[in-house]
């Protein structure tokens, strides 16, 4: 009895010195941390999605406050960044364009059937494995939702056609899905991207045709009749879209035999012609021209499109506040302007072929 009761107070006594040893640590070692860090996680979605390129929203905290941008948290949107502005005292910079994830494959179970049956892990990962995937094509979305599962937004689900299809009102731009793409067919892009060459497929023609009904043949048309220089360019059997240099005009698509590229205002495509009783040179479609195929930059100075020059990008149209652009003329599939020449748009000059 007396050996356990001095157990006790052995015990009792270590617990007591312990306590005091970790009390007093906890003073001298004490670190104050910025009271600033938990009103920024406050601010944040806490989806720890790691889209700002840091691990959690805690880490991005952190970096703000030793002077990381403002901007980085895209599932917070604008909202993330006022709040984190008023807590580091900074104005919010020019708002970045939102962007989404898009699929570049459009090889569904019909367009591009499986050519085996796989019964092992539903994984697209996992599948490739297995000689190289179940479905004709071996480039393409093989649509067993490892981009679903990895979704922190519930922001993409596959379809019953094999594909998975983006909530473009949930979609942050994470970038989850995109690294968990063992394909490499979902890429990000702004939400108001129009134009997509969606084949991923690099093998020859032959091969193509009997593996989807729409991949890329490597016809080289869109190339051709692009109208801007460096937009498109043939690599090794695919016709390959240089995204920061598209103006979306969608000329590509217009000649795409294949149906490969996408154009979500193809119905739309005509030649504008400015309307000079309702224009009031404001210039507005001017500067936006991606081609200098207007006339008139300055003030109060009437515009006149120049139309064997205008490519249909529409985007004098979408800028116009006054109504004064119509589309009234049928955009040809090849615009002759650009038979031998294309648009450098660092130059701002037309160049030869």
């Amino acid at each position: 009895m007396t050996l356990i009761l001095i157990s006790i107070v052995v015990l009792v006594s270590l617990g007591v010195l312990f306590g005091i040893a970790l009390g007093v640590a906890n003073k001298v070692f004490y670190v104050k941390e910025d009271p600033r860090i938990a009103k920024i996680e406050e601010s944040l979605p806490g989806a720890n999605c790691g889209a700002c390129g840091y691990p959690g929203c805690a880490a991005y905290a952190e970096a703000v406050i030793k002077g990381e941008d403002i901007d980085k948290c895209t599932p917070g949107g604008k909202d993330a960044i006022a709040a984190l502005g008023e807590v580091m005292g900074k104005k919010a910079g020019k708002q970045k364009t939102r962007k989404i994830a898009y699929l570049i494959c459009q090889g569904d179970r019909e367009l591009a059937p499986r050519r085996s049956e796989y019964t092992g892990v539903k994984s697209c990962a996992e599948v490739k494995l297995v000689g190289g995937g179940d479905k004709s094509c071996s480039y393409g979305c093989f649509g067993y939702g490892d981009c679903e599962d990895v979704c922190p937004f519930d922001a993409i689900h596959i379809m019953e056609n094999g594909l998975p299809e983006v909530d473009e009102q949930k979609c942050t731009a994470c970038g989850k899905c995109i690294v968990a793409c063992p394909q490499n067919v979902l890429i990000l892009q702004p939400v108001d991207k129009e134009v997509l060459i969606r084949c991923v497929n690099h093998e020859p023609a032959k091969d193509v045709m009997k593996e989807c009904k729409v991949g890329c043949i490597s016809c080289s048309m869109c190339f051709r009749a692009c109208p801007i220089d460096g937009a498109i360019t043939m690599e090794d059997n695919l016709a390959i879209m240089h995204y920061e240099e598209c103006v979306d005009c969608g000329i590509c698509a217009q000649v795409c035999p294949k149906n490969s590229i996408t154009d979500k205002r193809s119905q739309e495509r005509k030649i504008p012609v400015i309307n000079e009783e309702k224009c009031n040179a404001c210039t507005l479609c001017y500067r936006k021209c991606p081609v200098d195929a207007i006339i008139g930059g300055k003030p109060k100075e009437k515009h006149v499109i120049k139309e064997e020059q205008c490519i249909g990008c529409l985007k004098c149209y979408d800028v116009c506040r006054f109504d004064a652009i119509d589309l009234v003329k049928e955009r040809p599939k090849t615009i002759e302007f650009y038979k031998d020449k294309k648009y450098n748009r660092t130059d701002g000059e037309h160049v030869k072929k």
